[in-house]
């Protein structure tokens, strides 16, 4: 694990991904989508760089004493979609139709 004291220290995607413990793929789809807004990084060029105090406090910001605690925490809209959490109620699901309900045309398409 990388570790630093030097809180203005610039790491990599790579690097940075490590120190959270997650693939540099969900940090890269985070900036892509914005879905963590807590979670600041540089753009240089091509190059992106997170600054390792930015990274201590946005874990900060997701500590948690039980599980909970931690549901409670804010989830972006994106993470809640994805853990399947409906933002909004979702529509009524569509009620089956049988083959007796169709009409011969409906039935031709089937």
């Amino acid at each position: 694990m990388l570790t630093s004291s030097d809180p203005n220290k610039m790491l990599s995607t790579a690097d940075a991904a490590d120190l959270l413990g997650l693939q540099p793929c969900t940090l890269s789809a985070w900036r892509e989508d914005g879905s963590q807004p807590g979670l600041a990084f540089f753009k240089l060029g091509k190059a992106v760089r997170y600054r390792y105090g930015d990274l201590i406090a946005f874990l900060e910001t997701r500590r948690a004493s039980s599980t909970l605690v931690a549901r409670q925490l804010p989830q972006s809209p994106v993470l809640a979609a994805a853990s399947g959490v409906p933002l909004k109620a979702s529509p009524r699901p569509r009620k089956a139709r049988n083959a007796a309900s169709l009409t011969e045309g409906q039935q031709s398409l089937f």
